[in-house]
């Protein structure tokens, strides 16, 4: 059974639109679809009820391992190449929301980025060089960007180390014998159990990576891995949203806010953690620049 098949086949047929690579579903009535090279357009739901759509949500987010309930009525998973996030029908809002990002079956490298226009000749060369030297970098970008696209492609180049990529929900899925994905875990319906990402920094620590990965920063987790970069770990990397690279500083910087961090001694973390800051917008890097 695909993953596809595996959703059902109403979602199945939706999916198996030619170029989707994004499936919005806002309530049982409205579904959209994001196909490369059309954009945005809107087809017509097969979902007959809320209490359809509800259930459906449930069980995809059971199959890939979480739970979705009144009590946690929004969940991400992972299943095979697509991302899904579910927001089920609740105080919040009265109708079940369902979003799914479609990720590419095929790995691609820095050079064939190159070959489709993301990178520049001189930009490949000096993301090769920055992981030559091992030296840590940030990626930054918008929702869509190319952010996991292009931090995979960087990571491709590491041949034979071994990497232990941290995330909320496993997309780098590096094809490596060597390669360890660790995933946060939410809290069972008894409210014990959580593991964060600040949680899986600690631990991986103790796993001797070669590099350490965390797929997107955006709360306390930043905080443990300064740390863990200030003591010498080099050859790391992370993803951060930021809208521009002007705006990477000021996100850092109400991520420190948030854990009791303030601004001077978060950006003197950084600068001394994160060698090189890379931005990307429009599935195109803008911005290679040392980060101070």
């Amino acid at each position: 059974m695909t993953p596809i098949t595996a959703l059902g086949p109403k979602l199945g047929a939706l999916l198996s639109i030619q170029g989707v690579t994004d499936l919005l579903i806002n309530g049982h009535g409205q579904v959209f679809v994001d196909r490369a090279g059309y954009g945005m357009e809107q087809v017509a739901s097969p979902f007959e009820s809320e209490a359809e759509l509800g259930q459906l949500a449930q069980q995809i987010i059971a199959l890939g391992g979480r739970h979705l309930d009144q009590a946690n009525p929004f969940a991400d998973v992972s299943i095979a190449n697509l991302r899904i996030h579910a927001a089920l029908a609740s105080g919040c809002n009265p109708n079940t929301h369902v979003s799914i990002r479609v990720h590419l079956n095929r790995l691609f490298g820095l050079e064939q980025l190159a070959d489709f226009g993301m990178l520049q000749t001189q930009q490949l060369l000096t993301l090769r060089q920055i992981i030559f030297d091992r030296q840590n970098f940030l990626i930054s970008g918008s929702t869509g960007s190319g952010k996991t696209t292009l931090l995979r492609a960087m990571l491709s180049e590491c041949i034979g180390e071994r990497i232990l990529a941290l995330e909320d929900v496993s997309e780098l899925a590096l094809q490596s014998p060597n390669y360890i994905s660790l995933q946060t875990r939410q809290a069972n319906i008894e409210g014990k159990g959580e593991i964060s990402l600040e949680r899986l920094v600690r631990e991986a620590l103790r796993m001797r990576p070669d590099r350490l990965v965390v797929g997107e920063v955006r709360g306390a987790e930043l905080i443990a891995m300064l740390q863990a970069l200030n003591t010498g770990h080099r050859g790391a990397a992370a993803t951060i949203h930021a809208n521009s690279f002007a705006d990477v500083m000021t996100r850092v910087k109400s991520i420190g806010k948030s854990a009791g961090v303030d601004a001077e001694s978060i950006v003197e973390q950084m600068g001394s953690a994160f060698t090189w800051g890379i931005h990307v917008e429009n599935r195109k890097v803008v911005t290679i620049a040392k980060l101070k």
